[in-house]
């Protein structure tokens, strides 16, 4: 009977503590989803900074090293690589100072996994004729062994 009594004690004296470190994770999740989000502003606000520059490295250096991005087109640019050689071409169709802007409209996280979506636009000239490309976007982020947070993959869905 004793060791029931001992065994009840331990299982009740471990019940407060198995709760408070469920509390303590429960509040540290919106903390760690602001810190997603606040990874995620900069890499948006570098996408956007690297098309004004027209550095296409600049945009490239968002994704992780298995990150793709899907085109309208339907082609798939897999890596940095890929990408910088494929927003190099795009920065080359329109006239130096793209002002792109990104408006995440929501941010989810799910493990070490962000996704986003929300609309992009696009201000450009294009042979002398000003021209606008608008959309929505959704986007999944992973954490890197730096900390940083890099895009994994890109999908733009154009207006029509």
């Amino acid at each position: 009977m004793n060791h029931v009594l001992i065994g009840m004690g331990i299982a009740v004296m471990a019940v407060p503590i198995v709760h408070a470190q469920t509390q303590m994770a429960v509040q540290s999740a919106p903390d760690r989803l602001a810190e997603v989000r606040r990874a995620i502003d900069n890499g948006n606000a570098q996408w956007s900074a690297g098309w004004l520059k027209g550095d296409a490295a600049m945009v490239a250096a968002i994704f992780a090293d298995d990150g793709v991005q899907l085109a309208g087109s339907g082609k798939v640019f897999k890596g940095p690589q890929q990408v910088l050689e494929h927003q190099k071409a795009a920065m080359q169709s329109a006239d130096p100072g793209v002002k792109v802007t990104v408006t995440t409209a929501k941010v989810w996280l799910d493990g070490d996994t962000a996704y986003e979506t929300g609309k992009y636009k696009y201000e450009y000239v294009e042979k002398g004729k000003p021209s606008t490309d608008e959309g929505q976007y959704v986007t999944i982020w992973k954490p890197q062994n730096d900390g940083s947070w890099k895009l994994s993959m890109d999908m733009g869905v154009p207006q029509k």
